[in-house]
């Protein structure tokens, strides 16, 4: 997860050197910035994220980036994680990526101006298992 997040953060910077200064960065300019992202990104899809988690595809819709993630279910230790302690897998993965967003200054720029990130996990029959987001308000 975080190879993934280090891409997104060397995109934005890159997105910035292109302005005078990142400051600049208004609201309506999010989605073209969260194009880009999604553009730098898919170019390198799948992407292992961890020994269970492959993201296989980025979509960016106006102020929303989505990730869109594989977890191997057949894995025996996931099965379980996610028959007996789903919520706590879930917990744990928000927190990891929430902390890294929020204390990334690029991306919790982009965030304090409107942009939401959302992950999506899907099972390797693509039925979804859980999704949540990230706002500038998760930030504390």
């Amino acid at each position: 997860m975080k190879k993934i997040l280090t891409i997104l953060a060397l995109i934005s910077t890159l997105f910035a050197a292109e302005t005078t200064d990142f400051n600049d960065i208004d609201e309506e300019d999010i989605p073209k910035v969260l194009s880009i992202i999604k553009d730098g990104t898919k170019d390198n899809l799948p992407i292992m994220l961890d020994d269970y988690t492959t993201l296989f595809d980025i979509v960016a819709l106006q102020n929303v980036i989505e990730y869109r993630n594989r977890i191997d279910s057949n894995n025996e230790h996931l099965k379980k994680l996610l028959k007996e302690n789903k919520q706590a897998l879930i917990e744990t993965t928000y927190e990891n990526n929430r902390n890294y967003l929020c204390g990334d200054s690029e991306i919790r720029y982009l965030l304090q101006k409107g942009a939401t990130f959302v992950y999506v996990f899907f099972d390797l029959n693509n039925k979804e298992l859980f999704k949540f987001s990230v706002q500038n308000k998760d930030c504390k």
